[in-house]
C-alpha cells in the first residue's frame, strides 16, 4: 500500500478518511495523492459533514495601526533577536489584538494559535503592503491587546506606531464548520473527507474529484457544466443562478448530464 506524501516532506503512514482526537500535522498541511487529489489537514469549530462546503466564520482581526514596538532589549531577552520589532530586517512585529480574534473568540490565545494565518503590515494610504505569514508568537492570557508575533520573512519598511495599519487573519483552515449553512457572506475552501467534530483534525479535499451534495437539477441543459457553492455549502450548477451575483465557483462536472436530466454532481473541484 502506498501512501499519499506530504509537501513538507514527510511521507507518514496516514489515512485520509480518518478523523483524528489530537493533532498529527501543521493546520493547512498539503497532501497530493497519486491520482491529483489534493487534502489540507484542518481543525473543526463545530459539525464537519463530507458531503458540503467547509467554511470559516470568522472575520480578520481589527484593522488598526500598530502599537508600540517590542524593544531591542525585550526581543533580545525573549528570542535572541538584536533587532527591535518592527524594524528593518526584523522579523518580528508587535499587533493589537482585538476582544474576537481566536478560537475563544474573546482575544485570549494560547501559543502559536495564529500560526499559519497571514498578516498584512501597511496597508494604509501612502503604505507599502508587506504581505507575510505568521510563524509563531507566544500566549496572551488577556482578552487582547498587544502582542508580537514572528513571520516568515523580514520587514523591509519599519513599522511606526501609530501610523502603520496591520491587519491579520487566523491560519484559513483551523476551526471550520461544513454544517449546510453558512451564509452568502463566506467563502468555501474545501469539502471534508470524513466527519468531523468540535475540537477534532480531518483532512479536506481542495482539489481533483469530489462529490458534493446538490439540488438535484445540475447541468440539466446543454452546455451547462459549471458548478458553483449555494451559500450553504451544497453546490448548483451556474445555469441555475445569476452568476453576476458573486456565487464562488467550485469547479466543473464531470459527469454526463442530460437534457433536463441531472447528474451526481461529480465535480473536477478547484479550490487550489
Amino acid at each position: 500500500m502506498s501512501f499519499p506524501t506530504i509537501e513538507n516532506g514527510c511521507n507518514p503512514e496516514v489515512a485520509v478518511y480518518r478523523v483524528d482526537t489530537t493533532k498529527q500535522f501543521p493546520i493547512g498541511t498539503k497532501m497530493v495523492l497519486e491520482d491529483g487529489r489534493t487534502y489540507r489537514y484542518c481543525s473543526a469549530g463545530g459539525t464537519c459533514l463530507p458531503y458540503c462546503g467547509a467554511y470559516k466564520a470568522k472575520k480578520t482581526n481589527t484593522c488598526t495601526t500598530a502599537p508600540t514596538q517590542a524593544t531591542a532589549a525585550a526581543q533580545l531577552a525573549a528570542y535572541g533577536d538584536t533587532l527591535a520589532a518592527g524594524a528593518i530586517g526584523s522579523r518580528y512585529v508587535t499587533v493589537t489584538i482585538d476582544t474576537e480574534i481566536g478560537h475563544l473568540t474573546t482575544g485570549v490565545l494560547t501559543a502559536d494559535e495564529m500560526k499559519g494565518g497571514f498578516i498584512v503590515v501597511g496597508n494604509g494610504a501612502n503604505q507599502y503592503p508587506q504581505m507575510r505569514r505568521i510563524v509563531s508568537h507566544p500566549a496572551l492570557a488577556t482578552a487582547g491587546g498587544s502582542l508580537t508575533m514572528k513571520l516568515d520573512g523580514a520587514l523591509i519598511t519599519a513599522v511606526t506606531a501609530g501610523t502603520t495599519t496591520i491587519e491579520f487573519m487566523e491560519n484559513p483552515y483551523s476551526h471550520l464548520v461544513a454544517d449546510l449553512v453558512g451564509s452568502a457572506y463566506v467563502s468555501f475552501i474545501g469539502v471534508p473527507a470524513c466527519i468531523a467534530a468540535d475540537g477534532e483534525f480531518f483532512w479536506m479535499q481542495t482539489k481533483g474529484p469530489c462529490w458534493i451534495t446538490s439540488n438535484s437539477n445540475t447541468c440539466n441543459a446543454a452546455g451547462d457544466r459549471t458548478i458553483v457553492f449555494a451559500s450553504n455549502g451544497s453546490v448548483v450548477s451556474s445555469d441555475d443562478v445569476t452568476v453576476e451575483s458573486g456565487l464562488q465557483i467550485a469547479g466543473y462536472a464531470l459527469d454526463m448530464s442530460g437534457s433536463a436530466e441531472s447528474n451526481a454532481p461529480f465535480v473536477m473541484l478547484q479550490l487550489e
